[in-house]
């Protein structure tokens, strides 16, 4: 209602002044000062230069010129900005397109194909904090741009050729130990005892890496027991991520990437001139990247992707794969069913043999990945440009974030000072501080069931509140906080509107009545819904909706604290409240959808 509102203030507003009518929407933005409207234009600035005028005068002028319109109650002109005030028959017109359009209020249609790409978890350990970061936002911007209509593709990277997996395959050949428990827990735990051997015994770790030898080599006993031991890792890792509502389309998997792909790729790379083959120096016989002009200041720009012996480092498998997820290579896998997930969806996984399947080709190419990894990330970008690709260049997006911490930890997989600290265990505490909250009445299941969604929803929010560019620091006392920003608070807020309509006879309209301050804020800000989704969307960033979600309750609890709704003045003005309160528990799910908080029953 916003949109169409602006639309409408741009087109009187360009009878008026003669300004094309783009020029008009683009003079338009919401007054930050209480009592000066609701959208002010600055056309005053725009205009007077060319009429020969000062701004202030085009404005009052432009004030008593301005046609009439059912959307406004008045304009004044305030210095050089016209402020536009609406009128009842907005607010009442907002509440009903909000009823009327019910599921899809706020939905878009961009129609784009996008790959996003997270969390990428080495396999050979659980999930710790800063896994959980990675893995919330790339499922929390995969809902944003469904939401905004993009058609996404939730792709996770197995490394299953790394070192790591060779040297717990080394362990689980060696240590004479067996699985028990969570396999990624166990398998983690006999990691930093593979880590610590090989720091006292560097035959280890030459064993280790006649391992991975065999392992590129494909095709080979070894190259199939190291596959099983990953993908017993992520299917546990798995479990973890379904406790939080995270699920994939697809994974892919680094054996399968050089098997099928890799060749190709490389091909491109020397013959494109993007890369070139060093002829001396300590880099002989590499093919690199000279980065010289956009990474000035550095003392060594220039990037190796292939190294002499023909191997690709880990940048240079990245631009092969971005290749692949912008549909630039030929090559394609072949996917077999990895695991049903509880969304009643099967996640499909790269293998030897299987069926084809409609992935990659992305207009959009999203990779989550912390903040350190800045430098590689521009170089794929580099890369592309170099290739001819700009508008793929352009569209690589390197969704970066800080690190997170629980305040006593710092994690590191090889020394295993995640130990006591994973995502699972998080959860677990979560779940316990939670039951301890729910209040007495309700029964052992019914506590345990919200207790669940309560610790879910507020690990969620608390992740996901917070600007990916900023540290996160993790405390329980605020996460699980009932009071202020956090993730039960909108919990809370959305039962209670529920309950409300639960006890009321409504019928799906809104009337007009004459709207007071509380009810003006809340309804602006429901309007406005699909402009904030639009922008988050944009932007990539959840963390406006939890700003918008959070402000929204915060005006749901000034409006229904100062206005009776089930027993209001009259029949009608409880139903214009009802429909109030229906939009606001409408709004507020689908926000919390997008952050996938859940919603309780009852608390």
């Amino acid at each position: 209602m916003i949109r169409l509102a602006k639309n409408e203030i741009a087109r009187i507003l360009s009878e008026a002044s003669g300004a094309p009518q783009d020029v008009c929407l683009a003079s338009l933005e919401p007054t930050e000062e209480k009592g000066h409207g609701d959208l002010a234009s600055k056309i005053g600035f725009i205009l007077a230069k060319e009429r020969k005028t000062s701004p202030g005068a085009l404005a009052h002028e432009l004030s008593k010129k301005i046609k009439p319109h059912e959307w406004i109650e008045k304009i004044e002109a305030n210095g050089p900005y016209l402020n536009f005030f609406f009128s009842d028959a907005f607010y009442s017109a907002a509440i009903e397109r909000i009823l009327e359009d019910g599921p899809n209020y706020g939905k878009g249609r961009r129609g784009k194909r996008v790959i996003i790409e997270f969390p990428s978890v080495n396999p050979n350990k659980p999930w710790h904090v800063g896994h959980l970061r990675n893995a919330l936002m790339g499922d929390s911007v995969a809902n944003l741009l469904e939401f905004a209509g993009d058609k996404v593709q939730r792709i996770d990277y197995i490394d299953d050729l790394g070192l790591q997996v060779a040297q717990s395959l080394w362990g689980f050949d060696n240590l004479g130990k067996k699985p028990e428990g969570k396999f990624d827990h166990w398998l983690g735990g006999e990691y930093v005892e593979v880590s610590e051997r090989m720091e006292r015994d560097p035959e280890t770790v030459k064993f280790a890496e006649g391992l991975l030898h065999e392992m590129e080599e494909g095709d080979n006993e070894v190259a199939r027991k190291a596959r099983w031991l990953a993908e017993e890792c992520v299917k546990a890792q798995y479990q973890t991520a379904f406790e939080f509502g995270i699920y994939h389309d697809a994974l892919i998997c680094e054996s399968d990437v050089l098997r099928e792909i890799f060749a190709e790729g490389m091909g491109w790379l020397r013959s494109s001139g993007a890369v070139e083959l060093e002829k001396e120096g300590k880099n002989t016989g590499c093919w690199l990247v000279c980065l010289g002009e956009k990474m000035k200041g550095m003392e060594d720009p220039d990037k190796i992707l292939i190294r002499s012996n023909g191997t690709a480092t880990y940048t240079g498998k990245d631009v092969i794969f971005q290749l692949w997820k912008f549909g630039k290579l030929h090559g394609n896998f072949f996917y077999s069913k990895f695991i049903a997930q509880p969304n009643g969806e099967t996640a499909y996984i790269t293998s030897a043999k299987g069926n084809g399947m409609d992935f990659g080709k992305a207009e959009i190419v999203v990779n989550v990945i912390g903040v350190e990894q800045k430098y590689p990330q521009e170089v794929i970008k580099h890369v592309l440009d170099c290739l001819g690709l700009k508008d793929e260049s352009d569209n690589s997006v390197h969704l970066a974030y800080e690190h997170a911490w629980l305040p006593e930890a710092k994690f590191s997989g090889r020394k295993g000072t995640w130990l006591g600290y994973t995502t699972d265990e998080l959860v677990e505490e979560g779940k316990k501080r939670a039951e301890e909250k729910v209040k007495l009445e309700f029964s052992e299941k019914d506590k345990k069931e919200i207790a669940s969604k309560v610790a879910i929803g507020a690990i969620r929010y608390a992740f996901l509140k917070i600007a990916p560019e900023k540290k996160l620091i993790f405390k329980w006392d605020e996460v699980l906080s009932m009071e202020g920003d956090s993730g039960p608070y909108l919990q809370y807020a959305c039962v209670r509107a529920k309950r409300i309509m639960e006890k009321a006879e409504f019928l799906p309209q809104a009337g007009m009545h004459e709207f007071n301050p509380a009810e003006r804020e809340l309804i602006l800000e429901l309007a406005s819904f699909p402009e904030m989704v639009d922008a988050a969307a944009e932007k990539m960033k959840p963390h406006l909706v939890s700003s918008y979600l959070y402000n929204l309750s915060n005006l749901f609890s000034k409006f229904y604290t100062t206005n009776r709704v089930l027993d209001a003045e009259t029949k009608e003005i409880a139903q214009t409240r009802l429909a109030m309160v229906r939009g606001f528990e409408s709004v507020l799910s689908k926000g919390l959808g997008i952050l996938g908080v859940p919603i309780p029953d009852k608390m």
